[in-house]
């Protein structure tokens, strides 16, 4: 158990871990590609680690050194079939997108699992898709859970509308057209984050986008180059909330990934009063990256719809966990995805509320959190790392005491958020 350090103000200048999302896309592609890609600023929490761990296991050849990771790539046309089950840990990612990949790979087996939480999170999305296009996937309780068995096949491409927003989905069906004999398109209802797409433009894919339909087509090779991955947004977000909940603070948060799919968040605390800017904005590798400014503000209340919710699905415990602190509360809706993430995320943000003196209500698609004190008490995670990084934000600037029941699940995006904080803090 670890009690959450109170702050005072911050002040300064930041970098912050590079992006999740990005990262995992960056090491599949450079592992797929031939020759060398070299790859800088990588997230390296223990998800993205999965990631590269499988990818050196199908064959490609990987070394870490001064935070870049080199990768010599094994060719889309000659993944190695492992000798062993495969393990994505805690990561839903890791776990969807190589689902896509593995079923292309004609006539070799795949076995793939994960830890208690990821065992519980619904694979069926992903294996509808792919078995339309010809391939092969087994898994527990009929296809809805790891351990999956996949059984790689000679795909076709297809049209598919998704009626579940969900980009690693879409980047499932993406990877697998890679090796397919046609080219597949895909209509979004509600336009996801498009990390695959601009990275397989990076690595010399081919694929159009236009609005909300894209269209992939098979390659017979991708080749290896220089990547720098930007910092998280989502990791930013913590650093954010805390630089406006406190007084005389003013933050900036250098070479963030500031991709339009994944900042959301920003529009929403400025309608609600929240003080940033976005300042030395250029794009690196296809994606728009900045530096945000984040001053004091006092936020009004916040309030999510339905449509919204989808592009903020990663920060949403972050707005409910600040709720007692915005004036007028937090009201959320459209969020049901929050219930087969890591945890059941609703649940775990009204309850902790609740045990620190927060009125808060739970729907089944979102919550409601009332304005007021925070008495403390103990928060349980669930080894959830985004609800442990959303109460530890409360913590630090709540009037209670909070205790975090553990930890250790935030090495699973963002190990260094404790020591970033300290570094600019003051007072």
């Amino acid at each position: 158990m670890v009690k959450v350090e109170k702050i005072k103000h911050v002040k300064g200048s930041a970098k912050i871990p590079g992006d999740k999302s990005i990262t995992h896309r960056a090491f599949i592609f450079s592992s797929i590609s031939h020759g060398e890609s070299y790859i800088k600023n990588p997230n390296m929490g223990l998800d993205t680690e999965r990631t590269l761990k499988i990818m050196s296991e199908v064959g490609a050849r990987i070394s870490v050194e001064n935070g870049e990771v080199k990768v010599s790539g094994v060719g889309l046309k000659d993944i190695k079939e492992p000798d062993n089950v495969l393990d994505a840990g805690n990561s839903g990612t890791t776990t969807r997108l190589l689902c896509g990949l593995f079923s292309s790979v004609n006539n070799k087996t795949f076995f793939l699992t994960g830890d208690d939480s990821l065992r519980r999170r619904p694979m069926k999305r992903v294996i509808e898709p792919i078995t339309l296009m010809g391939g092969f996937i087994i898994g527990r309780d009929n296809g809805k859970y790891l351990p999956l068995a996949i059984v790689g096949k000679e795909l076709r491409g297809i049209t598919y509308n998704m009626e579940i927003p969900s980009a690693q989905v879409k980047s499932a069906i993406m990877l697998a057209t890679l090796n397919a004999n046609s080219q597949s398109t895909i209509y979004e209802k509600l336009k996801t984050r498009d990390h695959t797409e601009i990275m397989l433009k990076e690595f010399g894919g081919k694929i159009e986008v236009y609005g909300n339909k894209i269209t992939v087509y098979p390659v017979e090779k991708l080749y290896g180059r220089k990547i720098f991955i930007p910092g998280d947004f989502s990791s930013a977000a913590y650093l954010i909330a805390i630089a406006m909940l406190l007084e005389d603070s003013e933050l900036i948060l250098k070479d963030v990934s500031l991709n339009p799919t994944r900042t959301y968040l920003i529009d929403v605390f400025r309608r609600s009063g929240g003080n940033i800017e976005i300042i030395n904005k250029r794009k690196v590798n296809g994606e728009n990256v900045g530096d945000i400014l984040v001053k004091s503000s006092i936020l009004s209340k916040i309030e999510i719809t339905k449509d919204e919710a989808p592009l903020l699905i990663d920060e949403l415990p972050l707005i409910g966990a600040i709720g007692p602190l915005v004036k007028g509360g937090v009201h959320v809706v459209g969020a049901t995805e929050l219930r087969v993430k890591e945890s059941d995320r609703i649940k775990l943000i009204v309850d902790n509320l609740k045990n620190i003196g927060v009125e808060a209500y739970e729907y089944k698609d979102g919550f409601i959190v009332k304005e007021g004190t925070v008495k403390g008490g103990i928060i349980k995670t669930a080894f959830d790392h985004r609800i442990g990084l959303s109460f530890a934000v409360l913590g630090s600037v709540c009037k209670g005491d909070l205790y975090i029941e553990e930890i250790d699940s935030i090495k699973v995006s963002f190990p260094e958020f404790f020591e970033i904080l300290r570094s600019v803090s003051y007072g």
